[in-house]
């Protein structure tokens, strides 16, 4: 039977967008299309909040479209939800009306607080931050949230959001610091009327489109080497000075700036406003980008229902098994080959070889669960395809330099390979990490040839000392001359990145034993 496809539609203040998710057989989501297009529904407001014929007729056009893609598909369940623009429309009933009978989809006007309940939902479930503030800046509206120890502790919306307020209070392109103080002023006014807000030092989640052109500005300008933004991180003053550069060019250069999309640049001042107003009234320790909101956070609730979970207790977890499943992976050898692997490092580990450190595992981890990757394209050049991909799938609660780092342990064969491929995301990377990619690397190769056949032919490995000789000690039913021949290469790079020589023991294992 055919994985399940669903479909969430934002009907948004300045955006309307679509995207398609395929329902695992674990549980799983993968986003499989995303589609926006650009309507300014608040801009269609009149001056008794109804929304103009005009207004209506871009918006149905565009959902007609949508649902014309999702019958290509085959979706077998459209969620429609509007935001801040429907909510204080005086003919949203009538106009949600017209969208069923043009399109047979049931729209939902979502709260505010359910709005930003969503993007909490979103980030906790992709982002491993114990604690922050998320903010979401749409076109009529900002929601924010305050989570701890991953539990929602306050969420809010409030009625500005970048349209709006460039309507309202953006008179000028480029707007002078007169004005820019005023908008401000407006908006921390507005923040003032949640005390909660005021001096929490944590980080700041940044979701919507705002927070991604501010992020991909920033990305430009520092030539930034992945093309990632989920989890980007960046200072709270560099907001800021983003905020002065916008402002202060004319609306005509402002769509020259690269990074940010030609649609976006009339409402980028008072996005970025909203923006740098939060980091400062929260005092902001780091502000971080998710690629995940009001959709995602949708579409996890019904997989934490499907679970029977409040929270996804594993975020990497979760999202490796996702791919996993999207790739058609091997699970029970990937699992298997991480078990030899990690066994290996544990024992290294107790001998002092190497630190013991979270980072080494989660690292080894990410690598021996994804490291058949690159075999989904072709099974040749397969160490690169591996590397180029672990780059790219949706890997959800680790760093960008955890990733960099796992896909290179994962596609490692030498370490001068290693170093060339490396070259152009040092700004990532510590003094010794091509040597700690080396090592982890050497045991990842050297538990995949002890299973190559995928059979579990290797049931646990161990290394013990055997008159002053280290012995990687081979538990196993079988005889095992294919596993000891592809084991060799791997044994002399291990003799060349530990300084140690190693050799290989069976020990036999019965086969009446359970297993």
């Amino acid at each position: 039977m055919p994985d399940e496809l669903k479909a969430v539609i934002d009907l948004g203040s300045n955006s309307v967008r679509l995207v398609i998710y395929q329902q695992g057989p674990h549980g799983t989501g993968q986003e499989v299309d995303n589609l926006k297009q650009t309507v300014r529904l608040s801009n269609h407001l009149d001056e008794n909040n109804n929304i103009s014929d005009k207004g209506i007729s871009v918006t149905l056009a565009v959902l007609r479209q949508f649902q014309q893609l999702c019958q290509a598909y085959q979706v077998t369940e459209v969620i429609g939800v509007a935001t801040q623009a429907m909510r204080i429309a005086a003919n949203r009933d009538a106009f949600l009306e017209q969208i069923f009978d043009a399109t047979g989809i049931r729209f939902q006007v979502l709260p505010g607080t359910e709005e930003a309940r969503y993007g909490y939902l979103a980030v906790v479930n992709s982002l491993a931050i114990p604690e922050g503030v998320t903010v979401d800046i749409g076109g009529g509206s900002t929601e924010i949230a305050y989570f701890r120890d991953r539990k929602l502790v306050h969420h809010v919306s409030i009625p500005y959001g970048a349209v709006s307020l460039t309507r309202e209070y953006v008179r000028s392109n480029p707007l002078p610091a007169k004005e820019l103080k005023a908008l401000e002023n407006v908006i921390s006014e507005r923040l003032s009327q949640h005390p909660w807000l005021e001096g929490l030092r944590c980080p700041v989640i940044g979701l919507g489109g705002t927070a991604r052109s501010v992020a991909r500005i920033h990305q430009r300008q520092h030539h930034y080497p992945l093309q990632l933004l989920h989890g980007y991180e960046m200072w709270p003053l560099e907001v800021t000075t983003i905020l002065d550069m916008v402002r202060s060019l004319p609306l005509d250069k402002r769509s020259d700036i690269a990074g940010l999309s030609q649609d976006r640049s009339d409402i980028i001042v008072a996005g970025s406003a909203i923006l740098d107003q939060v980091l400062k009234r929260v005092e902001a320790t780091q502000f971080v980008i998710s690629n995940k909101g009001l959709r995602d956070g949708i579409l996890v609730e019904k997989v934490l229902q499907t679970l029977k979970l409040d929270i996804l207790p594993d975020i990497l977890m979760y999202s490796i098994e996702n791919i996993q499943d999207h790739f058609r992976l091997n699970r029970k050898h990937a699992f298997h080959v991480w078990n030899l692997s990690s066994q290996m490092l544990n024992a290294i580990m107790k001998l002092g070889w190497l630190p013991e450190n979270r980072d080494l595992n989660r690292w080894l981890q990410v690598a021996a669960l994804l490291h058949d990757l690159g075999r989904t394209v072709s099974i040749y050049n397969v160490r690169s395809h591996t590397f180029y991909l672990l780059l790219q799938v949706p890997l959800l609660g680790v760093s960008h330099r955890d990733r960099v780092i796992a896909a290179a342990i994962a596609s490692y064969k030498t370490t001068k390979q290693t170093t060339v491929a490396l070259a152009e995301y040092q700004e990532l990377l510590g003094d010794d990490d091509i040597s700690l990619v080396a090592q982890l690397g050497t045991l990842l190769g050297l538990a995949r040839a002890l299973d190559r056949t995928e059979t579990s032919a290797v049931e646990s490995v161990d290394l013990v000392s055997v008159k002053g000789n280290q012995v990687l000690r081979l538990r196993s039913r079988q005889t095992l001359d294919l596993e000891f021949n592809l084991a060799a290469e791997w044994l002399k790079k291990w003799k060349k990145v530990f300084q140690r020589e190693v050799r290989l023991e069976v020990e036999q294992v019965a086969h009446s034993e359970n297993v």
